[in-house]
């Protein structure tokens, strides 16, 4: 093992440290939105009741399953680029600009709720993907870009079903 040189953002990637640095600080920022939002529509799903149920019901399932591989992507991709992902909800609770929503069991409430967050989620990634390109880190950029459209387009269909 010892023979094996340890990666290094400046030799093997050619990415400046100080940059990524900033750029695992903001993916970590992400990191706490998305577990928290995440959190809020797992409570949607398991506490919705009224008209409507089974299709909303579907509908946040197949979110939080989608929020869960972004979670997924994001950690790898910060341990990728040479640092560790927080994974503490004190740290969660203190870095994101989510709120947790609570007692919310009502279908046009809760796809308000996730309309929004969705929105929150979508303008962070636009910021994250630009502060990455201008750090020369393109695989970071693609990521949030990719990302950030899958909410784009979630958000949209969300916002399609609360219309009458």
């Amino acid at each position: 093992m010892n023979s094996i040189s340890k990666v290094t953002l400046s030799d093997h990637m050619k990415l400046e440290s100080k940059k990524m640095n900033k750029i695992s600080d903001i993916l970590n920022d992400l990191l706490s939105d998305y577990h928290i939002f995440y959190q809020n529509v797992r409570g949607f799903h398991w506490n919705l009741k009224g008209e409507n149920f089974f299709d909303l019901h579907e509908k946040l399932e197949e979110l939080c399953l989608k929020l869960n591989e972004n979670i997924d992507e994001l950690s790898e991709r910060i341990v990728a680029i040479g640092f560790k992902p927080i994974h503490s909800y004190s740290h969660f609770l203190n870095q994101t600009i989510h709120k947790e929503i609570t007692d919310v069991c009502n279908g046009e409430e809760s796809v308000r709720h996730v309309v929004d967050g969705l929105g929150v989620l979508s303008y962070s990634h636009r910021e994250a993907a630009n502060l990455a390109v201008k750090a020369d880190d393109i695989s970071s950029a693609d990521l949030l870009i990719r990302f950030g459209n899958e909410l784009e387009k979630r958000m949209w269909t969300f916002t399609m079903s609360s219309k009458n």
